[in-house]
């Protein structure tokens, strides 16, 4: 706490809790990565989304993707075993069945990256927002995400929006409130990823495959049954 008050900006206190908890649920290895994106991830300011962190973030994952899964695991001593110990203790405490189920939900709908979850193509249409907000997790259903976007509480980053002082520094923007006339494939970087953010600090990155692959791969989101149940119901009508 003498290091955060020293210079709050840097938010060291953030950084260090934010790992802390990613190690619980997901392991020390997703634990590094993820503080490292974070601090990569507004390495241009506060205001701005680091191009560049989001391209190598993608390029991981790509790499993991054809690369073996297999991984060494460093030995620990008895020291970091306790400690570890009760760290998961301290978990199962608070709440043992919600950390359950949400790791479950988790394992279904991301790949590879703590940070950076998997969404099908198909699911970015005209007028999709409140949707996208909820499968990525930002929101607890469509509806919030409708709400949360009239309330002009929901962003999405630019793409190409870079000044020439720092190209790298892409802005971010209100999602409009014009829901159904907003296209959220507008809003691609280099045409595989959306970066979405619910308040101020609520930020998700969202890696677009098509939709043979998504499922191919046994991934999932929250109302992903119920989208493909309407999307059957729409072209019976149509037919």
């Amino acid at each position: 706490m003498q290091q955060q008050e020293k210079d709050a900006s840097k938010r060291i206190a953030q950084h260090l809790l934010a790992k802390e908890i990613v190690s619980l649920a997901h392991g020390a290895s997703s634990a590094m990565r993820a503080e490292k994106a974070h601090k990569e991830a507004f390495s241009d300011g506060t205001y701005t989304f680091s191009l560049s962190a989001l391209r190598k973030s993608l390029d991981d994952i790509s790499t993991e993707d054809t690369s073996s899964n297999q991984s060494i695991k460093p030995e620990l001593n008895s020291q970091t075993l306790n400690i570890l110990a009760y760290k998961k203790s301290l978990v199962a405490k608070a709440g043992a069945q919600i950390t359950s189920a949400a790791s479950t939900e988790s394992a279904k709908s991301t790949k590879n990256d703590a940070n950076i979850i998997t969404l099908p193509d198909t699911l970015l249409q005209m007028g999709s927002f409140p949707r996208v907000l909820y499968a990525a997790g930002l929101v607890t259903s469509a509806s919030e995400g409708h709400r949360l976007i009239k309330s002009k509480g929901a962003y999405v980053v630019l793409p190409n929006s870079g000044s020439v002082e720092n190209p790298n520094g892409l802005a971010w923007e209100q999602i409009p409130t014009s829901i159904s006339e907003t296209d959220p494939n507008h809003y691609l970087i280099d045409w595989e990823a959306l970066v979405i953010r619910s308040g101020k600090s609520k930020i998700q990155v969202v890696r677009i495959v098509q939709e043979q692959r998504f499922e191919a791969e046994g991934l999932s989101f929250p109302g992903w049954e119920e989208f493909k149940a309407k999307r059957a119901k729409d072209t019976d009508v149509a037919l």
